[in-house]
């Protein structure tokens, strides 16, 4: 009897490590949504007056802030604390996401006669380029209990030709927006890039008659 007891509660530990063995080895709902820039809007592009030569301009971002350099959306819900989202991704390092968009964006404002080539595609290739066009992000994040996405960041122009700096400009915004998904949040961080790259654009187009007159 005693032997018929120790059988049956052996094959029940049995049975139970055999059902919870299953339950862990299970493949796990995976409930992650990946999110990138797209193109926000139609930004009003600037009137190409002039029959010159396009300027060439080579676009770096520099790193993005520790806090916002990993693969889950950041949001900070208060001024003293952030939060990781446990489902809302990046598609892309968002490094790549913020050159890609603002490649895009400043192109597109300044019609044909500047071309904008990312750092990764000239390769250290700089010799046929007319500018450099560094961009150092210092905050770039959704402020929720103020329903605004701040972006600060340092942005200059260098002067191949002229070996020297001709322009740095210090660039802060806030952008507001509605809704509470990270879909609304996304599209607002897109448009803050967006107004970065027409403060940009604008600041070019200023000074491209000196890239014009370089021989």
């Amino acid at each position: 009897m005693k032997h018929t007891k120790m059988l049956l509660f052996l094959f029940s530990c049995y049975f139970v490590s055999l059902g919870t063995g299953c339950s862990i080895l299970a493949p796990q709902k995976d409930d992650s949504k990946f999110y990138t820039f797209c193109t926000y809007g139609s930004p009003k592009k600037i009137s190409d007056s002039s029959d010159t030569r396009p300027v060439i301009v080579n676009l770096t971002v520099g790193e993005v802030p520790s806090y916002a350099d990993c693969p889950y959306i950041v949001t900070m819900p208060n001024h003293d604390r952030l939060t990781l989202s446990k489902t809302a991704r990046w598609a892309e390092p968002l490094q790549d996401a913020c050159t890609r968009a603002l490649t895009h964006k400043i192109s597109e404002l300044m019609c044909d006669h500047v071309i904008v080539i990312p750092s990764a595609y000239a390769k250290g290739n700089t010799f046929f380029c007319d500018f450099l066009l560094s961009i150092g992000i210092s905050d770039f994040i959704c402020d929720e209990s103020e329903k605004k996405v701040v972006l600060d960041c340092t942005w200059s122009l260098f002067h191949y030709a002229f070996r020297r700096q001709v322009l740095v400009h210090k660039y802060a915004s806030l952008t507001p927006y509605d809704g509470d998904s990270y879909e609304d949040i996304v599209t607002a961080m897109e448009l803050a890039l967006c107004e970065l790259a027409q403060d940009i654009a604008a600041k070019i187009e200023q000074i491209r008659p000196e890239a014009d007159s370089v021989e």
